[in-house]
């Protein structure tokens, strides 16, 4: 008996000696990675030119924060308003055709735009704004070892050079970002096996709205 407790208590040593190494590695892998270093310069392209999809989360986080329904905070655009891959998991099956999920847009800019250009709900602000204007890939999804981070191409940012970024605050936001992605993708996939074609609002209802 007690050499048995003496196993499964150098067994659990081992276990956090090696979850503390993978840490460290971590850490270290992102400190060696080369990235450009920008800070958002208020031209507002990123709030006038693409469309925004949203996830359920980030859907909640703004019903919470401006207290409007989910109704008037998104819509449903085709595909010719906003080319994205056909078998990405945000296309949505209305009776009316495919759709996918986005901010609202008022005055061909965001609805969340300030005339200053700046955002009104910032804090609450969708998880692919808080990453933008970068991108991060990882080696594989189960280790989550960054292997490179680039900005975006989505449009012609015109971020500033800047000293230094919160480069783990940024990983975090993108594994945030992935994970919700992930969920919503299969409530869309739930939505779409169903057979229930109904409409915006009962799709609205379908992720808790």
């Amino acid at each position: 008996m007690f050499i048995l407790l003496v196993d499964i208590l150098i067994l659990g040593l081992s276990l956090y000696l090696l979850i503390r190494i993978f840490i460290e590695m971590r850490g270290t892998v992102l400190k060696k990675l080369k990235y450009p270093k920008v800070q958002c310069a208020r031209c507002g392209s990123c709030c006038r030119i693409p469309f925004v999809p949203v996830t359920h989360k980030d859907l909640e986080r703004l019903v919470k924060a401006t207290g409007k329904p989910a109704g008037r905070i998104v819509r449903f655009c085709t595909f010719s308003e906003m080319e994205f891959d056909p078998e990405s998991g945000l296309w949505i099956s209305f009776k009316s055709g495919r759709r996918a999920m986005i901010l609202r847009r008022k005055n061909g800019r965001c609805i969340f735009q300030t005339p200053k250009r700046a955002c009104a709900e910032y804090e609450a602000r969708p998880q692919t704004c808080r990453t933008f204007p970068y991108d991060v890939s990882f080696e594989d999804e189960k280790s989550g070892v960054v292997d490179e981070i680039a900005l975006n191409t989505v449009l012609a940012c015109k971020a500033e050079k800047c000293p230094k970024i919160d480069l783990e605050m940024l990983v975090a936001n993108v594994r945030k970002e992935n994970k919700e992605d992930k969920e919503y993708h299969k409530l869309v996939w739930a939505w779409n096996e169903s057979g229930e074609k109904g409409g915006t609002a009962d799709f609205l209802k379908h992720i808790g709205f």
